[in-house]
């Protein structure tokens, strides 16, 4: 049976097809029941179901999908609509017509308002085509809503040029869950929030994208304040992730909210978790360095490996610093991984440095010093001012120092490829100068990770960013080799061949967010 999806206005128009296939394979669905040459950027596209209530289903959780409807006839004009209802059989429509069940008739268009006037001249004369009409209408409490839906072209100009493309008439299936999910999770009435906390609406198209699914384990690796991974409880997910800001994770420091000042006791993750009935699904958070988190976690798969792998006598006669580690296949411990790392932008990338920096001793008050031992004898040498000079052989945080990006997208791809199991999703964003991108080639990727989809979102006109959604190979599956991809740029630039191992250069996008713009000539 066809049914028809109606899309919300010209929202996050370039996600769309990656929103709609992930919620096809989430629910088991072929992907051919959507046609191959089907226009992403209209209001409303067809896609065949068995059932009403899988058609429902397929909606559900669907953020940019707003209702879902069975397709009783549909024609270039409304006049060829009516003359095709007759045509329609009859165990399609007289179950929701002809039975005490009451309903009501809709109009809606796109792109052209409808008349109160015109709205009851189409209603009427779409009643006077069915012969054998009983159900009562009730315009309060109706059973079963039947619409007339307009679908117009954009207005070229100021005037009223649009011209009608299509009508569909149908029953309404059902609705999605994007509004109640829009007003419960609004960012304003958030307990923990954060300047770069994303969008609501982009966290439910990328827990979607990640085919997060009850029970899955959820990682971000750069966690902020955690939008990303709350959004992916709501459907039942186990959110967990890291970040190397300390004060940000605990919730320390001044509160983005304005008039607020300082945040509040208690402000943190679980906070949001709590405050949303989701803390069940609030797994952990660490602090953490991305950088180095490669090195130091292990999935227990490896563990067992890793104390089982017999040495080899060339491995005996090597010095130390020429071992390695053996290399063990990757299980994976996370269903996916989902992450927005730091630009540079409003968040700096940074990373715990790999040498101590050479800096002058700190001076601080021996009571200060001795909170910092730990009450461990040290020689006092006081100052005039009361002062005691406190070496870097004594107890501190490490220094941090700036992460460049193509190493830190670089570690994230590897890292994802030890902890992911096979077939889970990486999705996470890339930042791009429109100025200087070449395509495709210029994006990261990893021979063990299979790119599915690539979407833009256009920031400015010098800066997008992409979201990427990659998947694990299984083991048995040879390396991905990126000739074709589908790709959906806010320019509608075509995707051509990828270039496996290709270099990622995103060192200067800090300098080229924020470059002033070219002052118009004349």
């Amino acid at each position: 049976m066809q049914y028809l999806l109606s899309f919300s206005a010209q929202e996050f128009v370039n996600f769309r097809e990656l929103e709609v296939r992930s919620l096809l394979e989430l629910n088991g669905l072929d992907q051919d029941c959507i046609a191959d040459d089907v226009d992403w950027n209209e209001p409303y596209i067809l896609v065949n179901c068995q059932n009403d209530e899988q058609a429902h289903k397929l909606i559900e959780r669907s953020v940019l999908i707003k209702s879902v409807y069975s397709i009783w006839a549909q024609a270039s004009t409304f006049e060829k609509l009516l003359n095709k209802i007759d045509l329609v059989p009859k165990k399609l429509m007289e179950p929701f017509i002809s039975g005490p069940a009451p309903i009501k008739v809709n109009v809606t268009s796109v792109n052209k308002k409808t008349s109160q006037e015109d709205r009851l001249d189409y209603i009427n004369r779409l009643l006077g085509t069915h012969k054998d009409i009983t159900a009562p209408v009730s315009l309060k409490s109706p059973e079963y809503e039947l619409y007339l839906l307009f679908d117009y072209t954009r207005s070229l100009t100021n005037q009223k040029d649009q011209k009608l493309k299509r009508v569909f008439y149908g029953r309404l299936v059902g609705e999605s869950s994007r509004r109640r999910l829009m007003s419960k999770f609004d960012l304003s009435k958030r307990t923990y929030l954060g300047n770069t906390t994303m969008d609501v609406r982009l966290a439910g198209i990328i827990a979607n994208a990640c085919l997060a699914r009850r029970g899955d384990l959820v990682w971000d690796p750069f966690l902020g304040t955690g939008g990303m991974v709350l959004a992916t409880s709501v459907w039942g997910a186990y959110g967990a992730g890291c970040d190397i800001d300390y004060a940000l994770v605990h919730g320390k420091g001044r509160s983005p909210k304005a008039g607020q000042g300082k945040r509040m006791e208690g402000e943190c993750l679980r906070a949001n978790y709590r405050q949303y009935g989701l803390e069940p699904y609030y797994l952990d958070v660490i602090i953490a360095d991305a950088a180095t988190l490669g090195r130091l976690l292990r999935v227990p798969e490896e563990r067992l490996l890793l104390a089982t792998a017999i040495p080899t006598a060339a491995d005996a006669n090597q010095s130390p610093e020429q071992k390695q580690e053996p290399q063990v296949p990757s299980v994976g411990l996370f269903d996916a991984i989902i992450t927005d790392p730091p630009y540079g932008v409003r968040e700096r990338s940074c990373r715990i440095a790999g040498k101590a920096a050479e800096r002058e001793p700190t001076f601080v008050t021996p009571e200060f010093l001795e909170e910092i031992t730990g009450g461990a004898h040290h020689p006092v040498v006081v100052n005039q001012d009361g002062l005691v000079p406190v070496t870097h052989d004594l107890p501190h945080f490490p220094h941090k120092e700036v992460y460049p990006l193509q190493e830190s997208f670089s570690n994230l791809l590897t890292i994802s490829v030890r902890l992911l199991k096979p077939h889970g999703r990486l999705v996470f964003w890339v930042p791009i100068d429109r100025n200087t991108y070449k395509g495709p080639e210029s994006l990261p990727s990893h021979p063990r990770l299979k790119l599915i989809t690539v979407c833009e979102q256009a920031l400015n006109n010098r800066v997008s960013r992409f979201l990427m959604v990659m998947e694990k190979l299984p083991l048995c599956a040879a390396d991905f080799e990126l000739t074709s991809v589908r790709s959906t740029a806010a320019d509608d630039t075509s995707t051509e061949s990828w270039g496996k191992g290709v270099p990622f250069h995103l060192d200067n996008f800090r300098n080229a967010y924020f470059k002033p713009k070219k002052p118009q000539s004349g």
